[in-house]
């Protein structure tokens, strides 16, 4: 769109991108560790390079309280912020796994939703344009104070979805080429084995089923609770179905996704879509995925939904699918159907969001 892009890292001693990139980065170091720290650090990188930018683009959940401070210190340069997570200091999912925490670690927490939000809100509401991932977020943080009216974009996680199908060699039809009609059915999920990503209730659904013989379960990752969930599956005498591969690399995750029947997502922050999900929909496999949230929002109607936290109704999705070859054809084929709506077209996407900022930049 013939724009000058300049990417500043703020933690430039974690840079791994080996191959070139078509903009110029300059490499900042912000040591510090804490909220106050790292909002200063940014806050000074924006003053630093206010003369150089008709805009700054941010990540929303890092640093929304260093830039609605440098617009409230009469900062020169507009601002726009991405929203595609939750706030450290927002609860964690309900119903999801966490660890138990000690009285001063619930304090501190206390502490730090308090402050941010009756005073980091009354700063990050200078912020000019926000964009969210979904509606979801979006309320979220407009329940937690911020306001968003007229100055917000649904902006969907932009992804290039025909690229991946290239680089994968697959076209809408490769799926339901492939589709089974008795072969045993693989069901596929992956993520950091951490608190939160539902692997406990996938495991516990997929012992409620009674033809197990039927489906292979691949789950895939690493993480804290590694170990624990493969104790799970060992007391639940689910060995001869289950597989936990650990961590593997990106083009043998990709080969793992090719070869499943159902991509299944059981648990994940009701407010948060997922780039792995829609990874799995340019692949065009059909998901199972708890509704009502982000990951809906995403998949549209190319998913089967069930009661969040509810391993009954999971294990009854998955038996559903699992035994139906035409509902899977017919979710797979909504899946491009999904992918190709303007709300997750990633190039439209943009140039919306750079019509908006153009707007904004003239006006000031």
């Amino acid at each position: 769109m013939s724009n000058d892009v300049t990417a500043i890292t703020v933690f430039s001693y974690k840079n791994n991108i080996p191959q070139p990139l078509p903009y110029r980065v300059i490499e900042k170091n912000v040591i510090a560790r804490g909220l106050l720290g790292i909002q200063v650090g940014l806050y000074k990188i924006l003053k630093e390079f206010e003369g150089q930018a008709d805009f700054f683009h941010v990540d929303g959940h890092a640093f929304l309280y260093a830039a609605g401070l440098y617009r409230w210190l009469d900062g020169q340069t507009p601002i726009s912020a991405y929203f595609n997570r939750e706030l450290i200091c927002w609860p964690e999912s309900e119903g999801g796994y966490s660890a138990k925490k000690t009285f001063w670690g619930k304090l501190k927490k206390f502490l730090r939703w308090y402050i941010e939000k009756y005073i980091g809100m009354l700063l990050a509401n200078k912020i000019d344009l926000m964009l969210f991932t979904n509606p979801y977020l979006k309320k979220s943080y407009e329940n937690f104070g911020l306001k968003t009216s007229g100055r917000s974009i649904i902006f969907g996680d932009p992804v290039d979805y025909q690229s991946l199908m290239a680089k994968n060699d697959l076209t809408e039809n490769s799926y339901i080429k492939r589709n089974k009609t008795n072969d045993r059915i693989n069901l596929f999920y992956s993520s950091r084995m951490a608190p939160g990503k539902g692997f406990e209730l996938l495991i516990e659904a997929f012992a409620k089923i009674k033809n197990k013989e039927k489906f292979n379960l691949l789950l895939g990752g690493t993480g804290p609770l590694e170990a624990e969930l493969k104790q799970m599956v060992k007391d639940l005498d689910l060995e001869n179905y289950v597989q936990l591969p650990g961590w593997v690399p990106r083009e043998k995750f990709f080969e793992s996704l090719k070869e499943a029947d159902i991509f299944i997502q059981p648990h994940w922050r009701t407010d948060m879509t997922s780039i792995s999900l829609i990874e799995a929909m340019a692949l065009g496999i059909p998901s199972i995925l708890p509704g009502g949230g982000g990951l809906e929002w995403d998949a549209g109607r190319s998913a089967l939904y069930f009661k969040d936290n509810d391993a009954n109704d999971l294990a009854q999705k998955i038996k559903e699918l699992g035994n139906d070859s035409e509902l899977r054809l017919k979710l797979s084929r909504q899946c491009y159907i999904r992918l190709a709506e303007d709300e997750m077209n990633y190039e439209k996407q943009i140039t919306g969001w750079h019509q908006t900022m153009q707007k904004i930049k003239d006006a000031k």
